[in-house]
């Protein structure tokens, strides 16, 4: 299904670009911008959120874009006495554009709508002026967000089962007591980005936050100082938001965006200790020391052994998801309906067989009665015990766990079937 994935690995590759220019615009050298996105390419939140079939990034290319255009206005004001027309409206508009064609990728734009009417607001002008910018691009955001409008109209019911039951439930508890009382969420999200960024990218998300943040604001000289404010607050902001608008929900992949804010700070902390001292021969030295101590960081769990495996064993089914589960398929009878957790649910789906995807019966389907036929769990289905909940019983299973980079997948059927 290249028409899911594609797009996601094409931002993948933009978001790598954005991130050298990101670091560019801050005043980093040439050398230490190509080090922070290599270090992303590297990165297993950039590895996670563009492989797998979710709008996630393509909402945080959006918000990084919308990053540049703010540093951006905050450059062109700097030192000068705003006017009416300085900065101009539309570049306003421009940044209300990019908030809502976020928000059509996913409601985590929340995170960048919230930074841009920060950023409109306490930006340096009359009051009217500011009331003004937040105006236009909040207005521009809805009419963008708005191109949702005749899809909801025309299927409400699922509107109402994705945006209220998987989103706004799963959050938790309302967004003005997450952002009053960030502490719970704070306490999730501490453990979900341990699994996702893994302890030792975990501490490169730290160090470049907490030592970066002076580091920047040191060398200001370099581009103008309320951008580097700017930068510093939408850096912080990040992780704040991330936290805070997701709440409780369990997805992972919105972290990608303060990693990605993040890399400027650690590409500014590399430019200063290879710059520091009297002596410019020790100073590289130094920089090249910790940038090989970032890179090495980058290692363990960076999928070297999976790429491993997968290219020890191309073209071995046992290796490879879409022959896998057709080599399954096929053995199945193609009447009734069909339930697949995430692993599999395209491809049968793309075989032509009536789907739909299995999620967590109480949230979404309550005691709705579905008469399905099959019922597909790999590892996601399996570890919250949908065939229970489903009152499924085992027919067999297919493939090898003895590795996770091997294919699996249990089929189940209607209990009451013989």
């Amino acid at each position: 299904y290249p028409t899911s994935r594609i797009p996601v690995f094409l931002g993948g590759v933009i978001l790598l670009v954005l991130t050298f220019v990101l670091c560019r615009r801050l005043g980093c050298g040439q050398r230490a911008s190509c080090g922070a996105a290599v270090l992303l390419a590297m990165s297993r939140p950039l590895m996670f959120t563009a492989i797998i079939a979710r709008p996630d990034i393509l909402c945080i290319l959006c918000g990084v874009t919308g990053v540049l255009v703010m540093l951006s206005i905050a450059g062109s004001v700097s030192g000068e006495s705003a006017s009416a027309d300085h900065p101009r409206w539309k570049i306003f508009v421009l940044l209300g554009g990019l908030c809502g064609l976020a928000a059509l990728f996913h409601p985590f734009a929340l995170v960048f709508c919230l930074q841009a009417a920060a950023f409109a607001l306490f930006l340096p002008g009359t009051i009217s002026q500011r009331i003004g910018r937040v105006i236009v691009l909040g207005t521009t955001a809805v009419l963008v967000a708005g191109l949702w409008l005749p899809l909801i109209l025309a299927y409400p019911d699922e509107f109402q089962s994705q945006f209220f039951a998987n989103v706004l439930n799963r959050a938790g508890p309302g967004l003005p007591q997450r952002l009053l009382w960030p502490i719970p969420s704070f306490r999730n999200h501490a453990k979900l980005l341990w699994e996702f960024a893994g302890p030792f990218q975990c501490l490169l998300l730290i160090v470049s936050a907490v030592v970066g943040t002076p580091a920047v604001l040191a060398v200001g000289r370099r581009f103008p100082t309320i951008a580097a404010r700017t930068y510093i607050a939408l850096l912080w902001s990040a992780g704040y938001l991330t936290a805070t608008v997701a709440g409780l929900h369990p997805t992972k992949g919105y972290w990608l965006y303060p990693f990605v804010l993040a890399l400027p700070a650690f590409a500014m902390i590399c430019d200063t200790v290879a710059g520091g001292g009297h002596c410019k021969r020790f100073g590289r030295v130094r920089g090249i020391a910790v940038w090989i101590a970032a890179f090495a960081l980058m290692l363990p769990g960076g999928g070297l052994k999976s790429s491993w495996l997968y290219l020890r064993h191309w073209g071995d089914p046992q290796y490879h998801a879409g022959m896998f589960i057709r080599g399954v398929l096929s053995e199945l009878p193609r009447e009734g309906l069909f339930l697949a957790d995430l692993s599999y649910v395209f491809d049968v789906y793309l075989s032509g067989r009536d789907t739909l995807l299995c999620q967590d019966r109480t949230v979404h389907w309550g005691d709705r009665q579905i008469l399905y036929s099959h019922l597909l769990l790999s590892w996601e289905g399996r570890n919250a015990g949908w065939a229970e909940q489903f009152h499924a019983k085992l027919d067999r299973s297919f493939g090898d766990r003895s590795q996770p980079q091997m294919c699996e997948v249990d089929v189940f059927v209607p209990a009451g079937e013989p």
